[in-house]
């Protein structure tokens, strides 16, 4: 029995050794409009080598009102590997599930029922870059989400994104890769 909860402690710790918080900008728009906001995107390694993104309590929010979405995960994304970054890509419909927050009441996404998502990210262990567009279809909105976001420095060089252990043009370049969505 003592080997089986050992075991089991030592799975939980590697699974969430995997899992990466990247703090940062949200700015969304509605119909080309929109603000933006302070955001956390946990990105998730799998087991068998896909991704799992999350933005737990999703929050439409401007100077006068906040709107609670829910959480918004895309699991079994596939990830290519190129100039030191890995980039997801899909294109599909899922259920926005309801946010855990105390303070936001009602939760809107399960409400919507099926939401088409395009996404593209990019990411290394220091930066991460994503694009989500919805079109939801009822309302004839549009809704544009954008986040760039950092993990905290873990030692290293300040500004080195590729990870070469200087700060160069490749850094640059990779930064204007990833803004522009190019592999």
């Amino acid at each position: 029995m003592k080997k089986i909860v050992a075991m089991l402690v030592v799975a939980a710790c590697t699974l969430s050794a995997m899992a990466t918080d990247y703090k940062g900008k949200l700015a969304v728009s509605i119909n080309g409009e929109g603000g933006a906001q302070e955001a956390n995107i946990t990105l998730n390694k799998q087991d068998d080598g896909k991704y799992t993104l999350l933005i737990k309590n999703f929050v439409l929010a401007d100077e006068e009102t906040e709107l609670g979405i829910g959480n918004i995960e895309l699991n079994n994304l596939d990830g290519t590997e190129q100039f030191g970054f890995t980039t997801l890509k899909t294109n599909e419909s899922i259920t926005i599930t309801e946010g855990d927050a105390p303070d936001i009441y009602p939760w809107m996404g399960p409400m919507l029922g099926e939401v088409p998502i395009a996404l593209t990210a990019s990411f290394n262990e220091q930066l991460l870059n994503v694009d989500i567009d919805i079109y939801f279809e009822p309302l004839e909105q549009t809704i544009k989400v954008n986040f760039i976001g950092t993990t905290p420095q873990q030692g290293g060089v300040k500004g080195d994104v590729t990870g070469e252990g200087e700060v160069d043009v490749n850094d640059v370049n990779a930064v204007i890769n990833i803004m522009l969505g190019k592999d």
